[in-house]
């Protein structure tokens, strides 16, 4: 079911005001050319040039904020190379820093920039609008307003993605923004299941034709596909148990379906939607099984082992390493179990994914903070609720960051013990190659 109301406006400013300085280090500049056609908001250097004094009694995060302002009114020049890279540096700006208490005053102006470049952009203005608005709706989604944001964006958003003459750059983006708004804002379950059906009419476009043949797409409109597949089996996540498991066996013949394709992305996420309605309905009902389990698990199988030379090498590797989970958890209920480090180097969470529910969110997230991850996972409390994972932890300023961090042992790569590993692996290398000799 989708999750609970978020928090109220006052109590969550107040909450993400503190997490809006916490980048200490990273400064922003903002450097136009002569044509207005370079824009850059962001810069990890500790000692910042856009930085101003004490003296002049503006604050970095001022500053910061500043700049994103300037990058707002490039973003409606006449230029569609100076409103395309300003999109992109506004994207920046909101993954390095969480903005939150800044965009409550903002987000409208924001919203106003992103549905002008959907509407009538095209190609990387497309794509970078559509960026930008995941990152507004990540940004608000401990309030409100995030909820306002999506019921805005969503229409535009909804015609972008089905829009057959688009750019297929910019419908694949729409499609991952719609799902990732969707999960992070949506409060009702009815703009769930319509945001649902909107990627469901686009990815079964990979599905069989009435003579039960997969159609062949140019690897574009394959990988649309795959983005409106990943953005279903995210908002797959809201749904409660019992409904998955009442249409587990028709979504289950769909996947199936996909398993056979020629694209190795769209094989492995149609995997992987298995394993999450495997998930889900066994959440409810501990023995179900899908009348034909037999064939999928042969599939599931002969994929998990394939080693087909037409096939690329890389291909082969990812698809065998995905579908062996995959399989283990349809015939065994076996759910992945992995460990990941999340947050800044002095203030580090071990966050557990031990379904493939956690395991995809993760990813969808990974994809859309980036260089960002690390910020938001940790002082972003709509993106720590997903993960469940407490209260943002303490604000340390520059003096208390930089003591921890050199309080931090470093691994002691010169002693005895390491040498002797070095030494004993280097005489069972394989040297062959440097053994050669060739001839002029």
């Amino acid at each position: 079911m989708p999750r609970e109301k978020k928090v109220s406006r006052k109590a969550a400013a107040a909450a993400a005001a503190a997490a809006a300085a916490v980048v200490p280090t990273a400064a922003v500049h903002v450097a136009v050319g002569e044509d207005e056609d370079t824009v850059s908001l962001g810069s990890d250097r500790t000692d910042s040039t856009a930085q101003l004094t004490d003296d002049e009694g503006i604050s970095e995060l001022e500053t910061y904020e500043q700049k994103v302002r300037e990058a707002m009114d490039l973003a409606l020049e006449k230029s569609v190379h100076t409103r395309t890279n300003a999109l992109t540096s506004l994207t920046t700006a909101f993954q390095k820093r969480v903005l939150t208490p800044f965009l409550l005053d903002h987000h409208q102006t924001i919203c106003d920039l992103v549905e002008r470049s959907l509407r009538k952009g095209r190609g990387p203005e497309q794509v970078a609008a559509a960026r930008l608005a995941s990152l507004l709706i990540l940004s608000l989604s401990q309030v409100n307003e995030a909820e306002a944001v999506y019921k805005m964006l969503e229409p535009v958003l909804t015609v972008a993605l089905t829009d057959p003459s688009g750019p297929l750059a910019g419908r694949q983006e729409c499609a991952y923004t719609l799902a990732l708004s969707a999960f992070l804002a949506c409060h009702d379950l009815a703009d769930v299941t319509s945001a649902m059906n909107t990627l469901h009419s686009v990815f079964s476009g990979s599905l069989p034709k009435g003579n039960g043949e997969l159609p062949n797409h140019p690897p574009a409109v394959t990988a649309l596909h795959t983005a409106a597949l990943n953005g279903f089996c995210l908002l797959l996540c809201l749904i409660s148990p019992t409904s998955i498991y009442t249409m587990a066996n028709k979504l289950l013949r769909e996947m199936f379906d996909l398993l056979g394709c020629s694209d190795v992305e769209l094989r492995i996420q149609a995997g992987e939607g298995v394993a999450l309605l495997y998930e889900g309905a066994r959440t409810h009902d501990d023995d179900y099984f899908w009348n034909r389990e037999g064939e999928l698990c042969s599939a599931l199988k002969e994929l998990a082992t394939d080693s087909h030379k037409f096939r690329a090498k890389k291909d082969r590797k990812q698809q065998r390493a995905s579908f062996r989970d995959v399989v283990r958890t349809v015939e065994e209920g076996e759910l992945p179990c992995e460990t990941v480090s999340v947050g800044p180097q002095h203030q580090r969470q071990e966050l557990l994914l031990d379904t493939w529910s956690l395991k995809l969110q993760y990813s969808s997230l990974c994809r859309a903070l980036a260089q960002g991850l690390s910020t938001h996972i940790t002082f972003n409390v709509g993106v720590r609720d997903v993960f469940s994972l407490g209260p943002p932890p303490m604000q340390l300023d520059r003096n208390m960051a930089a003591l921890a961090r050199r309080g931090q042992k470093k691994p002691n790569r010169e002693s005895p013990a390491s040498k002797a590993r070095q030494m004993a692996r280097n005489k069972n290398r394989d040297n062959r190659a440097a053994a050669k000799t060739y001839d002029d």
